[in-house]
């Protein structure tokens, strides 16, 4: 097998999707790929390395799509902050990283899309903020549930309604004109 960086985070995708964030490991992802632990440090320096390129590969999807505005964005952003299990965790982790690529690539599509609005990146830092705290909020109630055998509910909305509402009464703070029924 060639060892590459790509699959190197393609397995620990899989891993993700399939245990979680905590059950991915070096170890675990050496061992999915066959290889010796080792072997995974000549393309990725260490697991938050990983994290980072995980995160990249998550969030890519959403910030190469056109977006029409501020409000397009965020959706594009939260879909893929739950589009893998523990996704807006490992995310949130990455982001957090000192001189992170991610939260730069962020904030730069959130504060593209606002426009000229004053302090565009504090406000797209506040709502990069928002997804993360909402869509990690959100992944737990939907675990939690599942674990439970009940349906997710939070606030009278559904959980990603709850996300979608608090995004738009952000936006409509900062002069972003959007639906909030």
């Amino acid at each position: 097998m060639n060892l590459t960086r790509d699959a190197i985070v393609d397995a620990a995708l899989t891993i993700l999707d399939t245990y979680g964030l905590a059950d991915m490991t070096m170890r675990r992802v050496a061992t999915h790929l066959s290889v010796a632990p080792g072997a995974l440090y000549w393309h990725v320096a260490n697991k938050q390395a990983l994290i980072a390129a995980l995160a990249q590969r998550i969030v890519e999807p959403a910030l190469n799509s056109p977006a029409q505005d501020a409000h397009e964005r965020t959706q594009l952003i939260a879909g893929a902050l739950v589009s893998h299990r523990d996704a807006a965790e490992l995310c949130s982790i990455a982001i957090a990283q000192p001189e992170s690529a991610v939260r730069r690539e962020i904030e730069e599509s959130l504060t593209t899309a606002l426009g000229s609005i004053p302090d565009s990146p504090v406000a797209a830092r506040a709502l990069l903020h928002l997804l993360l705290g909402a869509c990690v909020n959100e992944q737990t109630t939907r675990q939690l549930a599942a674990a439970a055998g009940s349906d997710v509910v939070v606030s009278g909305y559904g959980v990603s309604r709850d996300v979608e509402t608090q995004v738009a009464l952000l936006l409509r703070g900062l002069g972003q004109a959007t639906p909030l029924d």
